[in-house]
């Protein structure tokens, strides 16, 4: 019997729970302004450029590194939420007897076209990750030599934002992601 009783209590504080967390809107507020996101506003990508992308494949290949991209357009804010309800993906709640639309953690990737490029390092090309340091979060640099090492498995599963010169990837830095 109290099994039964435990049970809907139990429910309900998961569905509040999930609802805070969907609203999206007190975890933008704990991002420190430097970790804010650069927002893509097109998926063009030119010779010359900064854009997002996710890194489908890194290899070496006669002695030279590649990086597989999908290029992506990641959105924050009100573009964010735009782009989710054009996908049918946004978050529905009704506060007030209005209809508020909005995105998890205050960010959408878009994936418009799934081509994937392949694009070679500049020998002095460089990845930039985010890991949890001691005083909270860190940049870790890396060389393709030492990625070639040890792959790290977010690699695959970030988006970075990738930089270009003369198509030719220069600088790859994961994208911050709440």
């Amino acid at each position: 019997m109290k099994l039964l009783l435990l049970a809907p209590l139990l429910l309900l504080a998961a569905c509040t729970s999930t609802d805070r967390e969907s609203s999206g809107q007190s975890m933008a507020e704990t991002i420190p302004d430097d970790l804010k996101s650069e927002q893509s506003t097109t998926e063009a990508v030119g010779e010359t450029g900064r854009s997002h992308a996710y890194i489908r494949r890194f290899y070496q290949q006669n002695g030279q590194y590649y990086v597989d991209v999908d290029y992506v357009q990641f959105l924050s804010g009100e573009a964010a939420v735009a782009a989710a309800r054009r996908k049918g993906d946004a978050a529905v709640d009704v506060v007030n007897g209005d209809t508020v639309y909005s995105v998890f953690n205050d960010y959408y990737v878009l994936n418009d076209n799934p081509q994937v490029r392949t694009l070679r390092l500049a020998p002095a090309a460089t990845f930039t990750f985010w890991r949890a340091g001691e005083n909270g979060l860190e940049r870790v640099p890396a060389t393709p030599a030492k990625l070639q090492a040890d792959v790290p498995k977010v690699l695959t599963l970030s988006p970075f934002i990738i930089e270009t010169e003369n198509g030719v990837v220069v600088k790859a830095d994961e994208q911050y992601v709440p």
